[in-house]
């Protein structure tokens, strides 16, 4: 090995071994929130044990205690509690955790139902328990969300980035021109070392290069147990998904659903069976709201209004009428602003307790709709004059799932009339983001938070 190669791996080796990966941060990190999960609650049944020792509380109080850390953990492995972004976010490390608690409180009830021993287990010590274990739990999970963030830079994975006869950027480790120690075209051991010192600790690898040297990169990058990409910035107009192949030639992927066909069936599984039961349950307030409007103006109780749907094609929305029937728009060419004069007053009421968007549980019932979604716009929508598509091209990406009743926009306060341009865009943010980062559990977490943002300033 000739000198400057041997200066230079002591020099990468330095520098990039001085520290553990952030893989083995990740791990470790993970590792002691959950032994400190597991101990939180060992904790709090052992100081429920000895509070209230002699009483009633305390029976059957071994026996949940045994059973819940591994229902817990099972729970908390299934919802990603400790997984992604989770573990770098407080409010849903905290989320997570609470989930999982809520399930494994479910879980624990059937099982103490299926085994016979209800009797023999106080209720009140054991809900206790798990409420105490929800707040000591929800601490740990705060700070330790903080210390993660700082820990690991407030990024969950590393990335390098290799320039192969491109230019720097001002902030670039030097160390990142692969000029200097591998050439892709004559690789050898000793340049093969080097590389893989340099990227041996990489969750991520990005190589700039020339279209011509791409193919060489890649024979190389394959067989060095990474991750790796390319720089392709003639692909940045359209935003490429993936590679495929058509007939022995590659083809470049730049859409695909958001869900697969086993995401489908469950989601559509749990729409079927919360709108039946919804429409069940909410009879008494369908029918009250129907005597109610009818008898409040003249017109039809059902404001029913073309929207665009799954798939961008456009279905007939079905809603309780809120509006007298000559001001009713069916284009929705005007958003209903506060003090609207066309709102009845019954409307006004239905409108801000939400109950004029129950009977769209009947459009989830047939298809057009889910529980959970984008919600679905009027054709002649506006904001600042401007109709939504001609404001953000990205418009037609949020109606790659069918829309629903309620989702991530609404729980986080973006709902109501859309006054400006900003209005839009946050709602567009906040869909694709749940397209992207779809999960069972999500949209469960999705429908809880609804209920707290039915009665909303925004609702008018």
């Amino acid at each position: 090995m000739n000198t400057f190669a041997h200066d230079f791996r002591n020099a990468v080796v330095v520098h990039f071994r001085s520290k553990p990966s952030k893989e083995v941060v990740r791990l470790r990190l993970i590792t002691i929130l959950v032994l400190m999960d597991i101990v939180s609650i060992q904790l709090v049944f052992i100081a429920v044990s000895l509070l209230f020792v002699g009483t009633p509380i305390l029976h059957g109080l071994g026996f949940a205690g045994g059973a819940i850390i591994p229902i817990f953990l099972i729970c908390a492995f299934m919802v990603r509690a400790y997984s992604g972004p989770e573990i770098l976010k407080p409010s849903a490390s905290i989320g997570g955790v609470l989930l999982a608690l809520l399930i494994s409180a479910t879980v624990l009830g059937l099982v103490i139902f299926s085994l016979g021993v209800g009797p023999h287990v106080s209720r009140v010590g054991v809900a206790l328990t798990f409420a105490l274990s929800a707040v000591l739990m929800s601490i740990i999970h705060y700070f330790h969300a903080k210390y993660t963030n700082r820990a690991l830079g407030g990024s969950l994975y590393s990335i390098i980035e290799l320039h192969d006869g491109a230019l720097l950027g001002a902030d670039s480790d030097p160390a990142m021109d692969a000029n200097f120690f591998f050439d892709p075209v004559c690789p050898s051991p000793a340049s093969f070392d080097r590389l893989g010192h340099v990227i041996g600790r990489a969750d991520r690898v990005i190589v700039h290069c020339a279209t011509q040297r791409r193919a060489a990169w890649a024979d190389v990058l394959q067989g060095m147990n990474v991750h790796a990409e390319f720089m392709a910035k003639e692909w940045s107009d359209i935003r490429p998904l993936g590679i495929g192949e058509h007939n022995g030639s590659r083809t470049v992927v730049v859409a695909r659903g958001p869900l697969n066909l086993h995401d489908r069936i469950i989601k559509r599984g749990f729409d079927v069976a919360f709108s039946s039961v919804a429409l069940v349950l909410l009879a008494p307030v369908l029918l009250v709201a129907t005597i109610a409007i009818k008898l409040d103006t003249p017109g039809p109780v059902f404001f029913i209004q073309p929207r665009i749907g799954r798939q961008n094609q456009l279905f007939r929305l079905i809603k309780f009428r809120s509006m007298r029937q000559d001001c009713c728009d069916k284009a929705g060419a005007q958003s209903t602003s506060r003090q609207d004069q066309r709102v009845t007053r019954i409307g006004n009421f239905i409108r801000r307790t939400s109950i004029d968007e129950l009977p769209q549980l009947i459009n989830i019932l047939k298809g057009d709709m889910s529980v959970v979604g984008p919600r679905p716009h009027a054709v002649s929508s506006t904001a600042e004059d401007r109709l939504f598509w001609d404001i953000d091209n990205r418009y037609w990406h949020r109606h790659a799932c069918r829309p629903g009743l309620t989702g991530l926009a609404q729980i986080q306060g973006l709902r109501g009339a859309t006054g400006c341009v900003k209005d839009l865009i946050d709602r567009v943010e906040a869909d694709l983001q749940y397209l992207q980062s779809w999960s069972f559990w999500n949209d469960i977490r999705i429908v809880f938070q609804t209920f707290k943002v039915i009665c909303h300033t925004n609702s008018f």
